[in-house]
């Protein structure tokens, strides 16, 4: 089953405050769920986006 966290589970999950969440949602920089008033994020989804996000170190 894919775990959805809330706003404030997510933002402790990418260890980042929800105000940045919040931006990153209005600026859709992140997948989210909304059903209803609620904002959602599945973990496989915020996988996915860290993943993305990795700069990778140059290896000399």
């Amino acid at each position: 089953m894919n775990n959805l966290l809330n706003i404030q589970e997510t933002a402790r999950y990418l260890h980042i405050s929800t105000s940045t969440l919040y931006r990153w949602v209005h600026r859709k920089e992140i997948k989210y769920i909304k059903i209803g008033s609620r904002v959602l994020f599945s973990q496989e989804d915020l996988a996915e986006f860290i993943r993305i996000n990795t700069v990778a170190q140059d290896v000399a």
